[in-house]
């Protein structure tokens, strides 16, 4: 009986002590679970202000894009549609990274809720950003419609250049050719080289003077007779013939007749053309 007793007082005596170390394990437990949440509420929250410092400075930097685009050198000279088109791009893409970010900070959000955590300004902040997308979307669509306008102003602009290019050119070939054409005719000479008899029966020439011994050029001649050539090109008017008479006035030193022994005239060769034509640009040559 006594022995049954030992073993009561006994195990009454250490049931204090089991009691102590359960409650221990369970409340060092719990401070666990409750540094776990801790732990991950801190880091959800980073999450989010590194999301929300991402996001600023994308919106910063698609602000300085923008200011690229619109901007006007001090000439009135926009950038590049290619470049503009390139600067688009780049933020459509940085708008596509802040859609992104801005999800996650939601999913965080939501995550902070489910841990019983609820941070007003939080949601206050995801609200607001996504109003600030929404409002920096409209004006990027606003600034892609205004490209598609300068694109069309540019191809209207580059139409109405080629034309005006067009225009400008025919101008030109139209005074090179009037440029031409007065060229030639500042230029033009005219000759003959023929029998004085026929030359006369042509009304070419007419014989005037004591007993009509003086040839002179007709006074309605026509020149439909002779040949028309560049007076810089001829330098040399091929005779052949004998009892040869210049008719046309030409100053003296400025042309020369090749004789043959025979008293042949070969040619007539023109020293100076300047002088030569300044008096007349016709050349008549009569043979007997």
């Amino acid at each position: 009986m006594k022995q049954l007793f030992y073993l009561l007082l006994a195990a009454v005596m250490t049931l204090p002590s089991c009691v102590s170390k359960q409650v221990a394990l369970e409340t060092e437990s719990q401070r666990d679970s409750l540094a776990q949440v801790v732990r991950t509420k801190d880091s959800l929250i980073e999450t989010v202000f590194a999301d929300i410092n991402a996001i600023s400075d994308n919106l910063a930097r698609i602000k300085a894009r923008e200011n690229i685009i619109t901007a006007v050198d001090p000439e009135g000279i926009r950038r590049p549609l290619d470049q503009i088109n390139s600067d688009i791009a780049a933020i459509d893409e940085l708008m596509q990274e802040n859609r992104e970010r801005l999800a996650g900070m939601e999913r965080t959000a939501k995550q902070l809720r489910q841990a019983n955590v609820r941070i007003k300004s939080l949601e206050h902040l995801i609200s607001d950003l996504n109003g600030q997308l929404d409002e920096k979307n409209s004006e990027i669509s606003q600034l892609r419609t205004r490209v598609a306008e300068m694109s069309v102003e540019v191809e209207e602009l580059e139409t109405k250049l080629e034309e005006e290019i067009a225009v400008h050119r025919q101008e030109v070939d139209s005074l090179v050719q009037d440029n031409t054409s007065l060229d030639e005719q500042l230029h033009a000479v005219y000759y003959i080289v023929g029998q004085e008899k026929k030359l006369r029966e042509a009304q070419i020439i007419d014989k005037r003077g004591f007993i009509g011994r003086t040839l002179t050029t007709a006074e309605n001649n026509s020149l439909e007779f002779f040949l028309k050539v560049d007076s810089r090109e001829l330098l040399e008017v091929p005779i052949r013939q004998k009892r040869v008479t210049i008719v046309t006035s030409h100053p003296e030193g400025s042309y020369q007749l090749i004789e043959a022994e025979n008293k042949v005239v070969l040619k007539l060769v023109i020293t100076d053309p300047v002088r030569f034509w300044e008096a007349s640009k016709v050349l008549i040559v009569s043979y007997k």
